[in-house]
């Protein structure tokens, strides 16, 4: 058995079938995962090879790359489609009475910061017109928000229906400011990856072998129930989750472009840019699934 140490936000549903259903077993396959939670760690932990790989957001290897210089590669998307809500305390009703005021934050020039700029820019809030805590991921920012140590914050499920469950207002949705996001993929160090080619292309076989399975009208009440038991998401947060699901981990060219163009948007990319073919290699999919839909 070969192992495979491997880190992320939490377990999407693939995942969850390919532990539960022994689709990685039949890879011969071991997969540790260790659960981040802030992100300047988890991006200090991987540009050191801490784990072999993670699976998060493809915002965050590109940031990386072109800002920090280091040399990464994507290789499977999981997942597309943005479950993120900037949510304000009960009283912050408009987006207006955010300015002055102390947001929480992770990783200040990628995934979720960017996407908070975006809506606060859309309008008419600048950066300058409010101040950012940097703390850590959704269950962090939602400790502290619980709190009230700030004012608002972007949230993922299932921090986001806590906040709401505690009188949080819901002040917008980042899936109306950027469609089609490429939310979970698989990279990793490009030297790695290209020493360990035969024990990816099995890592994603599994991974494809396990969206064959619960895409399976039969096999979805399953998929959900292990999404509720095993990373504690409420029904509604379970079926989002489900639909997110890109079949057979397929990369979708497009959704890297719509990271770029947001990055260059937002001002934290600067020329020369790269096609969005410089940051992720097809080959291993191809080989794992035989370039089939």
């Amino acid at each position: 058995m070969d192992v495979l140490s491997i880190t992320g936000y939490n377990r999407r549903p693939p995942h969850l079938v390919a532990e539960h259903k022994g689709f990685f077993a039949k890879e011969n396959l071991e997969v540790r995962f260790h659960e981040t939670t802030y992100a300047p760690d988890h991006n200090k932990g991987m540009a050191e090879g801490r784990w072999d790989f993670t699976l998060s957001s493809a915002d965050t290897m590109i940031a990386r790359t072109t800002t920090d210089g280091v040399d990464y590669m994507l290789f499977m998307q999981a997942e597309e489609g943005l479950s993120a809500y900037l949510i304000g305390q009960p009283g912050y009703d408009s987006l207006d009475k955010l300015r002055g005021k102390l947001l929480a934050g992770d990783p200040g020039d990628s995934n979720l910061d960017l996407i908070r700029k975006k809506i606060l820019r859309k309008h008419g809030i600048d950066d300058t017109e409010y101040d950012i805590e940097i703390i850590g991921s959704s269950p962090v920012r939602l400790e502290a928000f619980l709190q009230r140590r700030v004012v608002a914050a972007m949230l993922t499920p299932p921090a986001s229906d806590k906040a709401l469950a505690a009188g949080g207002i819901l002040l917008a949705s980042g899936d109306d400011y950027v469609p089609g996001w490429p939310l979970t993929c698989g990279w990793t160090l490009r030297p790695w990856l290209l020493d360990h080619r035969e024990l990816v292309v099995r890592f994603i076989r599994a991974w494809a072998a396990a969206t064959d399975w619960l895409l399976k009208p039969e096999h979805r009440e399953e998929t959900l129930q292990l999404s509720m038991d095993q990373e504690k998401l409420n029904r509604a947060a379970a079926e989002i989750a489900y639909l997110k699901v890109v079949p057979r981990a397929r990369i979708n060219p497009a959704a890297i472009q719509t990271v770029i163009e947001l990055r260059k948007e937002m001002g934290v990319y600067q020329p020369p840019f790269d096609p969005p073919e410089r940051f992720y290699d097809e080959s291993f999919w191809r080989a794992a699934t035989g370039g089939g839909q």
